[in-house]
């Protein structure tokens, strides 16, 4: 994953107060929430003691480093947010596993072993509801203590460790038990509205022409007459999970579609490190494997990542950075690289140190730019870590 240093012009930040603080997300908060049909007078201070305009602004604006407490601060300070858009947040104290929820309950031993389960987890839901004054789970308590037989009470446990995983949509008729102001969040922070006005400003001005999370598919921006195209603008902490990060500037990075759509979909990310904050530095990510002795071609080679041991390896496996990386193109080039450096090495032998020295020269005689960015160019990082496997050296990625 690379790392984002992009920033905007004081111009675009006024124009973006403008429009979306002033012109939209203000008065929006105040219809759709404030003003919430139903909404009572104890639900509306809790709001106005959080949400000032000064909160919200500072929402929008705030820097990546903040993103997660301004979540903690919304989904403690407001539960039943949580309770609704984000319910792995909601049930992270409850003690549940995926392995617990899935007990085998054939024998006697299993059917008294999910009883208790089923009697913790009640018992922990309770407390948390009666804390959290909750809407969704008196009713699955309820059912629990219901549940008469191992596989209901089973049926149910997966249905909580599905809502604790974030895996869970709740259906029509489990989000019309909320308030009103609570599913006004949705209307408020209008992505929407605000990427027909600034989408194709925004992703033009971090430059990428290639995925920050992949550094592999192409996403450039293209302005044209009758022809413009941008990619997607991935919600880094999703909008459907969190709502009021949906027009948050630095919760908004420019991705491809398959990181975006097939990779990341709505995963909440809580434990993932964020591009703005970090991202592959120059240590080596990348190992070439022969796996015979009779030279590196296209079916004896492997791309394997190098483990970082530092967080940014959960985000590597989340955008399939090495299965991107053993595509056949990246092979083909790798081959074709190798032969250029054999075939350099073996012509110029006198001259191959002068070679490496000149950036200019590896360039003209290996077609490596060292130069290029990662944000500029396809799987770049790669090549940059197969310029120092084969000459040894420790040439840097450019920023």
């Amino acid at each position: 994953m690379i790392k984002i240093n992009q920033s905007y012009t004081k111009d675009f930040l006024v124009q973006y107060n403008n429009y979306v603080f002033t012109d939209k997300v203000i008065p929006l908060f105040r219809n759709n929430v404030l003003n919430a049909q139903g909404i009572t007078p104890a639900e509306k201070n809790r709001i106005t003691a959080l949400f000032t305009n000064a909160f919200i602004h500072d929402l929008i604006f705030c820097n990546a480093e903040q993103l997660l407490q301004k979540i903690q601060t919304i989904y403690n300070c407001l539960p039943v947010l949580s309770e609704r858009y984000c319910l792995e947040y909601y049930l992270k104290d409850i003690n549940l596993t995926t392995t617990e929820a899935n007990t085998e309950a054939q024998s006697q031993v299993g059917k008294e072993e999910v009883k208790q389960i089923s009697a913790r987890v009640a018992a922990d839901l309770q407390a948390l509801s009666d804390v959290r004054k909750s809407i969704l789970f008196p009713t699955i308590i309820e059912n629990l203590h219901a549940a008469t037989t191992p596989t209901k009470i089973k049926k149910i446990l997966k249905k909580i460790i599905s809502m604790k995983l974030g895996n869970y949509n709740l259906n029509h008729a489990e989000k019309a038990q909320f308030p009103l102001w609570v599913s006004g969040f949705d209307n408020v922070f209008n992505y929407s509205v605000m990427s027909k006005m600034f989408g194709y400003e925004i992703t033009t001005s971090f430059g990428f022409n290639i995925c920050p999370y992949c550094n592999y598919e192409d996403i450039e921006t293209i302005l044209g007459n009758g022809v413009a195209s941008r990619p997607d603008l991935d919600h880094f902490y999703p909008k459907s999970k969190f709502p009021f990060l949906a027009v948050t500037l630095s919760n908004l990075i420019p991705a491809g579609k398959r990181c975006n759509q097939d990779y990341k979909k709505t995963n909440s990310m809580f434990d993932y490190v964020h591009p703005r904050i970090n991202g592959i530095n120059q240590h080596r990510l990348f190992n070439f494997h022969c796996m015979f002795d009779d030279g590196i071609n296209s079916d004896n080679l492997e791309i394997k990542l190098i483990n970082q041991n530092n967080v940014l390896d959960k985000n590597l496996e989340l955008f399939n950075v090495g299965e991107m990386h053993s595509k056949q193109d990246v092979i083909d080039w790798f081959v074709e690289f190798y032969d250029c450096y054999q075939f350099t090495l073996n012509g110029y032998s006198n001259n191959i140190e002068h070679i490496l020295d000149d950036n200019n020269l590896i360039k003209n005689y290996l077609h490596v730019d060292v130069s290029k960015p990662p944000s500029k160019g396809s799987y770049q990082k790669l090549k940059i870590d197969a310029l120092n496997f084969l000459s040894g050296r420790n040439y840097q990625m450019a920023d």
